[in-house]
């Protein structure tokens, strides 16, 4: 579905700039398609005749109607300051003269009148194009994004970047697409994170004048928690609707009153008693209640408590429709640790220690043999981490070929690449934003994602295909291989440095043949789960058949396991018994050995394609073949160059790495070359055939 249009229009370039990046802080692009426009380019860049215009100033209207479809629609924004770009007035003393510099005089006079309102107590002088008198006695000029108009003589110079769009403006934007209450509360949920900031900036003589601005009560009062603020005094100085529902002091004027005459004596015994900054579950009129106490405090004094409460019915509504959204995104882990089954020693001391890792942000390297449950210990890491209403993105390093991968990880602009979707698409990295991103089969990534990855992991920045602007990410890796990546980093496959990144929490995964006190119960839970596929009777296993699987060695790990039974769940009737198990045959018949060569090569040789490089593989097999004898990787290089392929030293690396893991090749160490394995010479028949 497209987003509904948004047209940005303003007269200067650093306006633009500024309310473009509200519009990332507020993450609106969430809902909104916006673009931004300067009068100036109105002429050589159209505007989609379906998008809402936007402009900072009813003066703009007669410039900018030429270029409008003849039905568009206008708002002029209502305009505030940018909170974020205070601090530095804070520093002021109250009272000092301080020159404000715009680029007119009727909004240098509005930007003095907000800064006003804020609580900034300070004498102010506007200045202006074509103004020349000020007291020369200032030192110091405020402006906001206009710092070139600031006179030569003022030494200090206070930028507090243009002014942004306020709340009433986004309130009527999203009026005027019809979006719901949860669409405006989600919306006063973002704005609200910037007016807290404030609270925590701002001077004490804010607080004493006003602790919320008007606007921040409004803000407040469409937060879905109760909000209750209460001074060292004890006094109310702020409450929301919500507060005094729960509270029933519905039309009570409780605001500058003792807390302890208005509210309700056993909730008020209840909050003053609660442990500050931790969450805290009580009881309150037959109800349960999540509370949150926290120390208001500015400058290292504290002005009081605030309380932030909700009822867990609440709570329990918004989880289920926040999992219920992710679910149909496909972005959600699935299993917890309570889904991993398991009672030897070796098992319960794995999900301890990643117990306690998942309390952390830190990345985790998952190690282990195929088929032990990589993944699922990853999704329950991420279920039991603070990160578990975040989304839970996976990426296969080994499913996707490696000229696609790139894009697919980190995204792409519009128009990039041949084939590129209109709009672009967002990576992998931007999907998992505040949540999990799990990197699978991070062996097998090439030289150049691992390049990139390591950048990424560095500075928890990204840039699209094609794109030019850095894009910051707040992401917790969990990476896994079933490699030995410090062998690879010694046979230089795999960067040192990308290693020690992902190799900080390390994590390994015991093999199923060393907890085969865990097999048991592994077998009861697929065998439950298989019956109730197939809707059919549950079966059981003869003793005989219980002590095989035991003693058997499962090399495909508990994945293995879970075809073995799936398979048994097809042919069993109600016992399984000895002869059932097809690992248990002594009989080698041929036609099933060569079924299972070619589905072998067949698998390796579409992993190859997928790569993008099979030609390669073929070219560098029949190389070595030729040379019928150990070639080192300058031949190889040579070789291949008089054939017109132009393959790196680094990617011949890459290539002889794979083909040796697949018992195609024997690489030697140092100068003792590669040369082809039996399996490698039947390879290349496979192909030829």
């Amino acid at each position: 579905m497209d987003k509904n249009k948004i047209t940005i229009i303003t007269r200067h370039d650093h306006t633009l700039q500024s309310i473009i990046d509200q519009c990332y802080e507020l993450d609106m692009m969430e809902d909104f398609n916006i673009e931004g426009r300067i009068i100036s380019q109105l002429a050589y860049l159209p505007i989609a005749q379906d998008s809402l215009i936007v402009t900072t100033s009813d003066l703009f209207i007669p410039a900018i109607k030429p270029y409008l479809a003849e039905n568009a629609k206008i708002i002029v924004a209502q305009r505030c300051i940018n909170h974020t770009n205070i601090r530095s007035m804070l520093e002021i003393p109250r009272g000092m003269k301080v020159l404000l510099v715009n680029d007119g005089k009727e909004r240098a006079l509005e930007t003095i009148a907000m800064l006003k309102e804020m609580g900034i107590e300070l004498e102010f002088y506007p200045y202006y194009p074509g103004e020349t008198t000020y007291p020369q006695d200032i030192t110091i000029a405020i402006t906001p994004g206009e710092a070139k108009l600031v006179p030569s003589s003022i030494p200090k110079v206070i930028d507090i970047g243009s002014r942004v769009i306020d709340l009433a403006t986004w309130i009527e934007i999203y009026a005027h697409f019809n979006y719901g209450m949860l669409d405006l509360r989600k919306l006063t949920s973002r704005f609200v994170k910037s007016v807290f900031y404030i609270t925590q900036e701002l001077s004490v003589e804010i607080q004493k004048a006003n602790l919320l601005s008007m606007q921040l009560e409004v803000i407040v009062d469409r937060i879905e928690d109760g909000v209750l603020a209460i001074d060292e005094e004890d006094i109310i100085r702020s409450i929301n609707h919500k507060a005094l529902d729960v509270l029933h002091l519905q039309g009570r004027n409780v605001i500058n009153q003792k807390a302890s005459a208005c509210i309700p004596a056993h909730f008020y015994q209840i909050i003053w008693q609660l442990p500050y900054e931790r969450e805290e579950v009580m009881n309150w009129e037959g109800q349960t209640f999540f509370f949150r106490k926290t120390h208001i405090t500015i400058e290292g004094r504290t002005f009081g408590y605030l309380i932030l409460f909700r009822r867990a019915s609440e709570i329990n509504k918004l989880e289920h429709d926040y999992r219920r959204k992710l679910t149909n995104k496909g972005l959600f882990a699935k299993y917890t640790f309570n889904d991993l089954t398991g009672r030897s020693s070796s098992f319960k001391k794995l999900t301890g220690i990643a117990e306690k890792m998942a309390k952390s942000n830190t990345t985790v390297l998952l190690l282990g043999e195929t088929g032990t449950g990589k993944e699922l210990l990853a999704q329950a890491i991420h279920n039991a981490s603070p990160r578990r209403w975040e989304p839970f993105v996976g990426v296969n390093f080994a499913a996707i070929a490696e000229s696609l991968l790139e894009s697919e990880l980190f995204g792409y602009e519009e128009g990039s690449f041949t084939g590129a979707k209109k709009g672009g698409h967002i990576g992998l990295f931007e999907q998992a934003h505040k949540g999990t991103l799990f990197l699978d089969e991070i062996g097998d990534a090439s030289p150049l994602i691992q390049n990139r990855l390591l950048r990424v992991l560095q500075e928890r920045e990204i840039m699209k295909v094609g794109g030019n602007r850095v894009i910051p990410i707040d992401i917790r890796v969990i990476a896994a291989t079933n490699r030995n990546l410090e062998q690879m980093v010694g046979d230089g496959l795999f960067r040192a440095d990308l290693y020690y990144r992902l190799n900080v929490l390390p994590l390994y995964i015991p093999p199923l043949r060393k907890r085969k006190e865990d097999i048991p119960l592994l077998i009861q839970e697929f065998i439950k789960r298989v019956c109730h596929e197939l809707k059919r009777p549950a079966f059981q296993f003869s003793q005989g058949a219980i002590e095989i699987m035991l003693q058997y060695g499962w090399p495909g790990n508990i994945r293995e396991l879970e075809n073995v039974i799936q398979y048994l769940g097809h042919i069993v009737d109600d016992v399984v018994l000895t002869e059932h198990l097809l690992f248990n045959r002594e009989e080698k018949y041929s036609q099933v050995a060569t079924d299972a060569y070619n589905h072998e090569f067949e698998t390796m040789y579409q992993s190859y394609v997928s790569k993008g490089f099979i030609h390669e593989m073929q070219g560098i097999l029949q190389t070595i073949k030729k040379a019928n004898y150990a070639v080192g990787r300058n031949y190889i290089i040579s070789q291949m160059r008089t054939q017109g392929w132009d393959i790196t030293e680094q990617q011949l690396r890459y290539r002889l790495h794979l083909l040796k893991q697949d018992n195609l090749l024997e690489v030697g160490r140092g100068r003792q070359g590669s040369s082809l394995t039996k399996k490698g010479e039947e390879f290349i028949c496979w192909m030829k055939e």
